[in-house]
């Protein structure tokens, strides 16, 4: 008989520990400030429903302007924010392990701001617009959380960008 870890594609094995997908991608929301006071039995809900992608070094996971509905958590690796620009681009931040960002596709339908590239072989935990809306409505508590990130590097994005166009005399 096959045990339900080995059939259930939440509960795969991980290669190296034998450790569940599902209780890693719990302590990866767990370890992630706007997750990390969710109560842990709804916590469990959004680990559940989450979904992992992996990204080979240069490849963008998504291109501004872009439409996209998935947030994302970076698992390992490395990936580079990017604001194109008509003439050039400008390097904005560098995503590392435990950074969430794509959060106001979570929200709204909106094209992205800005590009995402992988620097080094990156792994996400990714969470869908739909699945969000509907953990949102059990647990309307994550909106606050998530807005605050969400409002903390738009400013300091846009404090990059003019801090950029000071320096170029933009």
């Amino acid at each position: 008989m096959i045990s339900p870890t080995e059939t259930d594609p939440v509960c795969r094995l991980d290669s190296t520990g034998g450790r569940c997908e599902l209780d890693m991608n719990l302590e990866i929301l767990h370890g992630v400030p706007v997750f990390s006071g969710i109560p842990p039995k709804c916590l469990k809900i959004y680990a559940y429903m989450s979904k992992r992608a992996r990204y080979g070094e240069g490849a963008f996971l998504f291109r501004q302007g872009d439409a996209d509905d998935r947030g994302y958590i970076v698992i390992s690796g490395k990936a580079q924010v990017i604001r194109e620009l008509k003439n050039s681009s400008v390097f904005l931040e560098e995503f590392k392990p435990g950074d969430f960002f794509g959060g106001l596709a979570l929200f709204s339908r909106t094209n992205r701001l800005f590009s995402v590239r992988a620097l080094t072989p990156l792994e996400c935990l990714t969470l869908d617009r739909e699945s969000f809306r509907k953990l949102l409505v059990q647990f309307p508590e994550v909106t606050v959380a998530v807005l605050e990130v969400m409002i903390r590097r738009i400013v300091t994005l846009e404090e990059k960008l003019f801090q950029d166009r000071e320096c170029t005399g933009g």
